[in-house]
């Protein structure tokens, strides 16, 4: 596995114009009185996300986001605004783009009231749009929620006074439970991706999901030198995924797909190998509070990029798997995983619990295909995930060794580092195949939008 959490570098070279003249310049001043500032203010409207003029999320059987409206200048007195569904917005836009989107129904439509502007702000509190299903709407159609900002205190801007809300209702469409329970696992390189992306794969003939969890890789364990304690780090874009679950993660859930966070090292001393017991425990209930508090179904440890040492406080020996443990107790209802690698590639008992107990998946590095019972004892098989696929390389094990892990009961396969630009498509029908007996259809794309 590779990852990119570590924020890249960013080079500004500055081009220095510069010349030279023999005389002096003599500039004539200029009469400044010529330019007026504009005698209204400029409003416009964002979403909760900060954008303007168009977002798009999914929805099943309802949903609802916040908008603002927005000053150029800082509001003299208090000052209200109205967001209203207007038609003429979406055909303006249809128009200008030379598309035909067609608007959601506006009595499938609720707007929370007026905007209102405190004296000396320049955002307004919020007001909820929310929407929902109805009978009439197609299986996973796509529809446009058209919308004007107004008010008497300032002018609407021409450019961002408009917004055209996508949403895709997904409603009808099958969730991800497939017959025998084979698992799809991707583990997604949440720096370069959007795990909405996920959604785009379904089975040609029963329309179900062809994932079954979502990996976001990676947050990372970090070692805080001041206190000598590790935590949970998640990175801009681990955290823009957990901030707004709403839009890029209860999708997912909604359908069935488990949403896991992994759990990477950082090029520091601490890792998922070398925690004491103590440590262990500490940073077990570090987890739980952010995966409770961002509705995550689980962690996965992966025992790579970290440096560890002589140094006090950590142990020198592998103590993976009483932090399995500890993470376990602490979340009995939540998944634990592991990548069959490194210092995860193998556990031991832990106050006479066997590593199957508390540890829920195996995932195999590449190609990998052993029975992990003798590295994971009491694991059962629908535990131990086989034969992974790394996308961006675009490998994979043969039609036969998927066709093996369904008809001798193993749990599934893992895809790592999927992206509308590393999509193997041959990969992704080679192992519906042998699982479903069916292809993959791709329909749609979401790239990271942030």
């Amino acid at each position: 596995m590779y990852t990119k959490n570590i924020k890249s570098l960013i080079l500004v070279m500055f081009t220095l114009l510069m010349f030279s003249c023999s005389n002096n310049i003599d500039l004539t001043s200029v009469d400044e009185n010529q330019y007026h500032k504009a005698e209204q203010n400029l409003a416009f409207i964002t979403d909760k996300y900060g954008i303007s003029n168009a977002d798009s999320l999914l929805f099943n059987e309802s949903g609802s986001t916040d908008f603002y409206v927005n000053l150029r200048d800082a509001a003299a007195t208090q000052q209200s605004f109205t967001i209203s569904y207007d038609a003429t917005v979406l055909a303006d836009y249809n128009k200008a783009h030379g598309t035909s989107f067609e608007a959601l129904p506006e009595n499938l439509v609720t707007i929370g009231g007026s905007a209102t502007m405190a004296a000396g702000e320049k955002q307004s509190d919020a007001v909820s749009v929310s929407y929902k299903t109805a009978d009439e709407l197609i299986k996973n159609g796509v529809y446009a929620i058209p919308l004007k900002v107004t008010g008497t205190g300032a002018q609407t801007s021409e450019e961002k006074g408009d917004f055209v809300l996508f949403v895709r209702d997904i409603t009808k469409m099958p969730n991800c439970h497939k017959e025998g329970g084979l698992q799809v696992i991707s583990c997604m390189e949440i720096n370069d991706a959007n795990p909405l992306y996920n959604l785009c794969f379904t089975l040609e003939n029963s329309g179900k999901y062809f994932f079954d969890q979502v990996i976001l890789f990676s947050g990372n364990i970090n070692y805080n030198p001041e206190t000598q304690e590790v935590y949970n780090y998640n990175n801009e874009n681990i955290m823009q995924c957990l901030r707004y679950k709403e839009k890029y993660l209860k999708p997912l859930q909604e359908k069935g797909m488990k949403v896991i966070l992994g759990i990477l090292g950082n090029h520091d001393r601490s890792g998922v190998t070398n925690l004491s017991d103590e440590a262990c425990k500490a940073f077990a209930a570090d987890l739980k509070a952010n995966i409770e508090a961002y509705d995550l179904d689980g962690v996965f440890f992966d025992d790579e990029y970290s440096n560890p040492g002589n140094y006090p406080g950590f142990v020198n020996y592998n103590n993976f798997s009483r932090l399995a443990y500890e993470c376990k107790q602490a979340m009995p209802d939540k998944l634990v995983e592991a990548y069959v690698y490194s210092g995860t590639r193998t556990a031991k008992a832990v106050e006479d619990k066997q590593p199957g107990d508390f540890i829920d998946y195996g995932i195999h590095d590449y190609g990998g295909s052993a029975d992990l019972s003798s590295y994971y004892p009491g694991m059962p098989k629908t535990g131990m995930i086989m034969n992974s696929i790394e996308c961006a390389r675009n490998y994979a094990s043969s039609a036969s060794s998927y066709a093996r892990i369904k008809s001798e009961g193993y749990g599934g396969t893992m895809f790592f580092a999927l992206s509308p630009s590393r999509t193997p498509t041959t990969l992704l029908n080679r192992v519906s195949q042998a699982f479903f007996g069916e292809n993959v259809v791709r329909t749609g794309t979401y790239a990271k939008d942030w």
